[in-house]
């Protein structure tokens, strides 16, 4: 009976123990439906590429931007409708998401970080232009007022501090510039770096948008961010310098030549926000976001207009983009993310009810379409909570 005994309780301690490899390999993902007024949670079981879905979450009418608190405890996002705020919630164990409460916001913001200590969220806004930093308190709120609002000039789209936190740049789509500070993670504060800007003009017109940093120094010892033009068609290389200035470098095109060649640069719609296109000879260039894998070797962008998803190799020499591919994807490809093992895609389409996941291939960086899941209306912006 002993020797039963102490059988059964290995086995329960096996079981328990595979229960809990099986829990940990699960990734949570989080989508902003902008018009459902919603988001969406959802568990990707990255040990057979599929996902689940969790639960569907009451939010507001465009929500849209959304950033999870470094210690995977809070998931935060901007409502773009009025009143401006910040939405909150708590994330469960299990990926199921609980109010938090939310927060106002000065003005429609149109893209959310929180610095790498988790007591600030950085919010930029494109209709506004100006970005605010709130200090977040122990318990995950966002404090008002604000620590400090600073008007930028037209159109502050991108904001985010640098791995180090003791730098932040915010991109300005309408002046086509990057404005680079000195933060303090101490106080939330930023003070201009020298100059307070660089220009991001190899042609007029660009629209500086989204951008990210490479994950870690490529063999010439340099670091990298990596800048999505919006109206453009390209991606902008920026040197990071030791006193978190930036350097434009390599500029290189982000569709495939077939697909850029039916298209023409400029802005792709009016500023009232509409999807109707003004009259062009030929659709017009629509950039929107871009993320690179944790281990650096690929990175990929989405355009709106031709719905693409393009992928490209980078030099781990020297840091430049060499284009894979673009694929076709959902209609209107707003935002995705990728896991932190570079082996999973998720992406929107803000004219898609459906959402869309790939896998990574490891050697390529090629993209295979493993499953297409229904999603909220006017899905946007995708989040992931990994522990």
């Amino acid at each position: 009976m002993k020797k039963l005994a102490l059988s059964l309780t290995l086995l329960g301690m096996i079981a328990g123990s595979a229960g809990n490899v099986a829990h940990a390999a699960d990734s949570y993902v989080y989508i902003s439906n902008a018009e459902s007024g919603t988001v969406s949670a959802w568990t990707l079981d990255k040990s057979v590429g599929k996902m689940t879905p969790i639960a569907t979450y009451p939010a507001a009418k465009k929500v849209m931007a959304s950033v999870v608190s470094p210690d995977k405890k809070i998931l935060y996002a901007a409502i773009r409708s009025q009143p401006y705020r910040v939405m909150s919630w708590h994330i469960g164990d299990d990926g199921k998401l609980t109010a938090a409460g939310d927060a106002p916001l000065q003005e429609s913001m149109a893209y959310l970080s929180v610095d790498k200590t988790g007591h600030y969220l950085l919010a930029a806004s494109y209709g506004g232009d100006l970005f605010t930093i709130n200090r977040i308190n122990a318990k995950g709120e966002v404090e008002t007022p604000p620590v400090q609002i600073v008007h930028t000039g037209k159109r502050a789209h991108c904001i985010q501090t640098d791995p180090t936190n003791h730098y932040l740049y915010v991109s300005l789509l309408g002046a086509d510039q990057l404005l680079q500070f000195h933060f303090d993670p101490n106080s939330g504060k930023v003070t201009p770096n020298t100059p307070p800007a660089v220009n991001i003009q190899h042609e007029a017109g660009i629209g500086p948008r989204h951008f990210v940093f490479a994950p870690h120094k490529s063999a010439n010892g340099e670091r990298y961010i990596y800048l999505l033009t919006e109206m453009a068609g390209n991606i902008q290389q920026l040197k990071i310098n030791a006193d978190g200035t930036v350097t434009p470098g390599a500029v290189t095109p982000s569709l495939a030549p077939d697909i850029a060649a039916g298209m023409q640069k400029g802005e792709a719609r009016p500023l009232t926000g509409d999807f109707d296109l003004p009259a062009s000879a030929k659709p017009r260039i629509w950039q929107a976001d871009i993320h690179i894998t944790p281990n650096g070797k690929f990175l990929y962008s989405t355009e709106r207009t031709s719905s693409h998803l393009t992928a490209f190799r980078v030099s781990p020499q020297d840091g430049s983009l060499t284009l894979i591919k673009s694929y076709a994807t959902e209609k209107l490809p707003r935002g995705f993310a990728i896991d932190n093992s570079g082996q999973y895609l998720i992406e929107t389409g803000l004219q898609s009810d459906q959402f869309s996941l790939y896998r990574i291939n490891q050697q390529n960086g090629e993209l295979s379409l493993l499953s297409r899941y229904p999603s909220g209306a006017g899905a946007n912006w995708v989040t992931m909570v990994e522990r």
